[in-house]
């Protein structure tokens, strides 16, 4: 992917260029689109549907998705602390600790925003692949369709967990348009696996993208992936089992990138990723397609690599079992000495961080960046390979598979142990109960401070005794934004309890 946002960018200049030789004769900007792209354009006929798929993918590594994210999946928890100093952020990121956000809340707006502008480039790449003609490939444009229908279910899936039922939009609307009413979610569920069920078989392996150099890009597993999670939602526990183990049965991901490694740049797009968000910058390179993902959540201090949002609370730090190495690969401590230097946190500020925000002092010091620059290249693993053996694990226990939800608990636990047998012992009970607890717990400590604790509890039926001030029948949801429903003219409604 990283080859292919530049070279779809230069591919419509060059194209645009070499069609006259008069710089006054050119199209004026945003001439070519969905509506005037014909069988007989000038242009190549992939170069506009490349580029409606790398805008959809660039809105992914936006500061809205990532701070409105950041607060809504995760200080939402006792698990995560906002972090930085107490204030900062402002009244609407700090309302997320205390659940007291409103419709109103700007981040919450924000989020909804950019799912929807998400799915806006998807559904205009839709329309453009429409109208390529024969002289591109069957294949290709098979392949075209099912990445588009990808990054439309990707964020109709953050749009349904986040909010419920929300209007399903599947093509470009006209100005003239009206935003649709509400599905419900799950009208929102059925058309993400309609969408999903075609999308796998014409969209590529990890492998197959890593060996063409376009890493990053939807593969058959993100897509089995998320819809897996979808199912989750339904509890339907055996089509979840099915894509889990799909996704398992491929070798297109393994267990080979150790816990501590995880999050470095050498290993973006290894084995452990299912989906994750290119971000870059390589000021050498000329090359800024950047993220505030990671300055959000850096180390706040000394060495200055961020803002110290989205850190690790006591809570969750006292629910590690003793000697897991995973939690020295995922928090920092005022005072830890990293790669010979002291943490030196802000004395005004929280004293502890995210490590799997952390960059290497090697990464730091690539292709021109600054000293102590803020991981504006820290990609953004959104699914890893952990997390789909660990929906397989409980999605054998809820069907009382308790010896396949075992072996997959041990896999992740196998490979978390960094080779120390002393530590995590091996779960062993076959009680369904016990055993669901278990998984639960796992998935709290495997993926803390990235995206799925708050929704896990919500599904779980756990996060009323989880969450303090968590009202039943409202917290599960987050508000509509009121924006969209005075946009609407009330056709779009709230959610109960805003």
């Amino acid at each position: 992917m990283k080859n292919t946002i530049v070279l779809a960018a230069l591919a419509i200049i060059l194209s645009m260029m070499s069609c006259t030789d008069k710089f006054l004769d050119l199209r004026p900007k945003g001439y070519e689109n969905y509506t005037t792209y014909t069988d007989t354009s000038h242009l190549n006929k992939s170069i506009l549907v490349e580029a409606k798929l790398m805008q959809a993918y660039g809105t992914l590594r936006s500061w809205a998705f990532a701070w409105s994210g950041l607060a809504m999946n995760n200080y939402t928890t006792p698990d995560v602390e906002k972090g930085s100093t107490p204030t900062d952020g402002g009244a609407d990121i700090v309302s997320f600790k205390t659940l007291s956000f409103t419709a109103s809340n700007a981040p919450i707006k924000d989020y909804y925003t950019s799912c929807y502008s998400t799915i806006y480039y998807a559904n205009e790449a839709v329309a453009l692949i429409a109208a390529l003609s024969d002289t591109v490939p069957l294949a290709k444009r098979n392949t075209y369709s099912a990445e588009a229908l990808f990054l439309r279910s990707v964020m109709y899936y953050r749009l349904a967990q986040a909010y419920g039922g929300v209007p399903w939009v599947d093509k470009v609307l006209a100005q003239t348009d009206k935003t649709p009413a509400r599905s419900t979610r799950e009208e929102i569920w059925s058309n993400i696996e309609k969408d999903l069920l075609y999308a796998i078989p014409f969209l590529p392996t990890r492998q197959a993208l890593t060996a063409s150099g376009n890493q990053g890009r939807a593969t058959q597993n993100a897509a089995r992936a998320v819809l897996a999670k979808a199912y989750l939602y339904e509890k339907k526990w055996s089509e979840a089992l099915a894509q889990t183990s799909a996704i398992i049965a491929s070798g297109d991901n393994n267990r080979s990138t150790p816990y501590a490694d995880i999050f470095t740049e050498a290993n973006e797009y290894g084995p452990e990723s299912v989906f994750e968000v290119y971000c870059d910058s390589k000021p050498t390179l000329k090359i800024d397609l950047s993220s505030q993902f990671g300055q959000i959540q850096g180390i706040r201090g000394l060495p200055n690599l961020g803002w110290g949002f989205n850190a690790p609370s006591l809570v969750l730090m006292n629910a590690y079992e003793p000697g897991d190495p995973r939690k020295a690969a995922s928090v920092i401590a005022n005072g830890d000495v990293l790669e010979g230097r002291t943490v030196r946190a802000d004395a005004a500020g929280y004293q502890y961080f995210n490590k799997k925000a952390y960059t290497l002092a090697s990464e730091r010091s690539l292709y021109g960046r600054s000293t102590d620059p803020q991981a504006y290249w820290l990609n953004i693993r959104v699914i890893r390979y952990a997390d789909v053996l660990l929906m397989h694990a409980e999605a054998a226990c809820e069907l009382g598979n308790t010896t396949e939800a075992l072996d997959k608990l041990e896999m992740v636990r196998a490979r978390a142990r960094a080779g120390n047998n002393a530590v995590l012992p091996k779960i062993t009970t076959t009680d369904q109960t016990e055993l669901r607890a278990k998984i639960h717990q796992e998935r709290r400590i495997e993926l803390a401070m990235e995206w799925e604790r708050f929704y896990d509890l919500v599904r779980w039926g756990e996060a009323k005794t989880a969450i303090t001030n968590f009202v039943t029948g409202k917290h599960e949801l987050f508000p509509i934004p009121q924006t969209e429903i005075d946009r609407s003219g009330g056709l779009i409604t709230q959610n109960p309890g805003y």
